[in-house]
């Protein structure tokens, strides 16, 4: 499979990737190409429409220190503001926003799949076909 970021994104919200293969994904990527990974990840949770408490969750289950910058961000500002700064982190940060923003859309649209699309939805992305 040749990944496409969208392909990537939706794989592994639906568990359908190993998140230790993202990680390694992502370190691939030069830092432009990384910066416009969280721009996308970024829309995506917007369109996922997060609420407060899927937020929390994502905080509390992301696959780093509670102390990382992108999880302070999400967790002292509203969501649009937070990823808005998120994405004007220097490089460093990357790794660790990545992280951050795909818990983030994960739980976001986990929550979308059984609530909205439970019975069934035209959402192609939630219905990917399974990884030969």
């Amino acid at each position: 499979m040749r990944p496409t970021p969208d392909n990537v994104f939706n794989r592994l919200a639906q568990r359908q990737l190993p998140w230790e293969w993202a990680w390694a994904w992502f370190a691939t990527l030069p830092a432009v190409a990384q910066q416009a990974r969280l721009a996308e990840l970024a829309d995506y949770i917007q369109q996922a429409h997060p609420t407060p408490a899927l937020v929390q969750q994502a905080l509390a289950e992301a696959p780093m220190k509670p102390t990382a910058t992108p999880l302070v961000l999400l967790r002292v500002h509203g969501l649009p503001e937070a990823l808005r700064r998120i994405q004007q982190l220097p490089p460093p940060e990357y790794p660790n926003a990545f992280r951050a923003l795909l818990s983030l859309f994960s739980i976001a649209d986990a929550h979308r799949r059984r609530t909205e699309c439970q019975h069934g939805c035209s959402h192609d992305w939630h219905n990917l076909p399974p990884l030969p």
